[in-house]
């Protein structure tokens, strides 16, 4: 049982390692987005500031005000990109094995557990066989006499196995 808890703490610290990175990535990729959407603001708003003044008599300040807003769009696009191109890191992929790892062990436990069960369910019919086959009349004789025999080995040799 023992084993079968630490298996279990070690999955459970293996999603919460995984469940951490993913929240700093999702936090860093919220700001690099509201950053990004701040700059395309601040664009959109430079982008009407050189509209209005080109629409005015031409002036020196409108090519200063579209090369603001380009490089403001430059900006928002590099802050896309680099928030999609985000990873969890080399801790994700240890994270992610120890999990699968973890699983695989689990998987395996009760498998062996199911074994077992089907072993006694087993071990229960040939009991109860060999019990009413005793219990009937004139049931004692060398043929019921064998029938405990095997199950009788059994019980013994699985108090010797671990």
């Amino acid at each position: 049982m023992d084993e079968f808890l630490i298996k279990m703490h070690l999955l459970l610290k293996a999603e919460m390692i995984l469940f951490r990175l993913q929240l700093r990535r999702s936090v860093q990729q919220a700001g690099l987005y509201i950053a990004a959407a701040l700059l395309a603001a601040l664009a959109v708003g430079m982008l009407n500031i050189a509209l209005y003044l080109y629409l005015v008599p031409r002036l020196d300040n409108t090519g200063a005000a579209f090369a603001v807003a380009i490089v403001d769009f430059v900006l928002a696009f590099v802050a896309v990109v680099v928030a999609g191109r985000l990873h969890l890191g080399p801790e994700a992929d240890a994270a992610m094995a120890l999990r699968d790892a973890a699983i695989a062990k689990l998987a395996a436990d009760a498998e062996h557990v199911k074994t077992q069960i089907a072993d006694l369910q087993d071990d229960i019919k040939r009991i109860r066989t060999a019990v009413t086959g005793f219990m009937d009349f004139g049931g004692v004789n060398l043929a019921s006499l064998f029938q405990w025999v095997p199950v009788l080995l059994r019980v013994l040799l699985r108090r010797k196995d671990p």
